[in-house]
């Protein structure tokens, strides 16, 4: 008589809990959060006592140093597949490819079908046979092959995007689920404290209050670990796809456009803009006519990207990356509002200037070696150091080690390698 997989799982865990773990090694399970626009000032500056504990009983750092553009779409995506931006292909928050359009749109950023290569950490998970559960994560849904994941929530609107309390509900009821279809892979995006940090600046109350409740949200993680029944254990990573820091005046990317005659399509976002100039126009002439405002900007050809950039030169690079200098940000003609539109902002005022209302107070997208664009990192539980403080680690190294975690090999292709800091002597780190 055959046999079902789930009666034959269902079996070991009753054999395995009424045997203890000193005859078999527990199941692990790893949690992975990342919560967005979490800066380390931030939880310097405030009450954070789960991430302080996790200092005490597990490994962290200062310095999770983001791909670049140090933004959020491309982040989420290294973050998750273990790959730089040239080769899984999200090369910003917005971009041009030329058979698809415009990316950047309301629902197809959470598209998996926008990547041009490398595998996700729960589509790498479930071709291994391992389930894996993702919430509210970009890259969990495909328009055209359906769900990523054995659990997912289907994409929606980004306003329309389920809470960070409901994500959380989420995590919880699949750490508490220990039945024969449990996933072993939880992967949870928050909102974190990027928006409130953007418009209220990086220190304010309001982000703070939001990185006060991002640990709440830890504290409950560990306590459901906690609790796990002894034929499993549990891991737990905490990150972000990128810091934040307080800005001044923003470039115009419109005024631009105007005053020097560019014929191209421009797609723009906090510290970056991407050019695609029409056929015809010259890279060259644009780009001279641009160096007068190196001290605002940095403006690089296609084929000479700085060597941080890993954009690659395919056909969604663009032909000239203008990346700002802080304290300056950078915004496209289209997110001006109407009444600067009225006035002329796109046509005679200065190209660079401070708003006077509706401005960002904080941002990012800038060169990933500045500092203020560092994220926090936490990694507790099983298999992980107690008190040990990373002193840096790269976006594409979170894939691999969450891979090695759970005893499977990373996603293909990958670029980044296990943190060997974070694991516990005698932890085996082979995928």
């Amino acid at each position: 008589m055959a046999v079902s997989r789930w009666t034959c799982a269902a079996a070991v865990a009753l054999v395995l809990q009424l045997c203890g773990t000193s005859t078999f090694a527990a199941e692990r399970t790893v949690v992975v959060t990342l919560f967005d626009g979490f800066a380390p000032a931030m939880a310097d500056s405030t009450k954070t006592p789960n991430l302080d504990r996790i200092k005490k009983e597990g490994a962290w750092s200062r310095h999770l140093v983001p791909a670049f553009p140090t933004l959020s779409m491309t982040n989420h995506t290294t973050f998750a597949t273990g790959c730089w931006p040239e080769h899984h292909g999200i090369l910003s928050n917005i971009f041009y490819d030329p058979k698809r359009g415009r990316f950047g749109e309301t629902m197809n950023v959470a598209d998996a079908d926008w990547r041009t290569g490398c595998e996700s950490m729960w589509e790498a998970a479930e071709r291994q046979n391992v389930r894996a559960a993702v919430f509210n994560w970009v890259g969990r849904w495909s328009a055209t092959r359906g769900k990523r994941a054995t659990y997912a929530n289907p994409i929606v609107a980004w306003k329309d995007a389920p809470s960070d309390d409901w994500v959380l509900q989420q995590g919880l009821k699949m750490l508490a689920d220990s039945g024969p279809a449990h996933p072993r892979l939880i992967a949870l995006y928050f909102h974190g404290p990027d928006d409130l940090a953007h418009w209220h600046g990086t220190l304010s109350p309001e982000a703070l209050a939001a990185v006060r409740k991002a640990d709440a949200a830890v504290g409950k993680l560990m306590a459901a670990i906690g609790k796990l029944p002894k034929w499993r254990e549990g891991t737990l990573i905490v990150g972000t796809d990128h810091g934040m820091m307080d800005v001044g005046p923003l470039v115009n990317v419109g005024r631009l456009m105007n005053a020097y005659d560019i014929h191209a399509r421009q797609a723009t976002d906090g510290a970056t803009a991407f050019l695609y100039l029409d056929k015809g126009e010259s890279a060259d002439r644009v780009a001279g006519a641009l160096a007068a405002h190196k001290s605002e900007f940095d403006v690089y050809k296609k084929g000479h990207f700085p060597a941080f950039a890993h954009l690659g030169s395919g056909p969604r690079a663009p032909d000239l990356l203008l990346l700002t200098h802080p304290p300056y940000w950078i915004v496209g003609p289209e997110v001006m509002p109407r009444w600067a539109e009225m006035l002329g902002v796109n046509h005679m005022w200065p190209a660079a200037f401070t708003p006077f209302a509706g401005g960002l107070k904080a941002t990012h997208g800038y060169d990933p070696h500045i500092v203020q664009m560092h994220g926090i990192f936490y990694a507790w539980g099983a298999g992980v150091a107690h008190g040990r403080q990373i002193p840096r680690l790269d976006m594409i190294d979170i894939h691999p080690t969450v891979m090695a975690l759970l005893g499977l090999k990373p996603g293909q292709p990958v670029d980044g390698k296990t943190v060997a800091a974070l694991f516990a002597p005698g932890e085996d780190q082979r995928p």
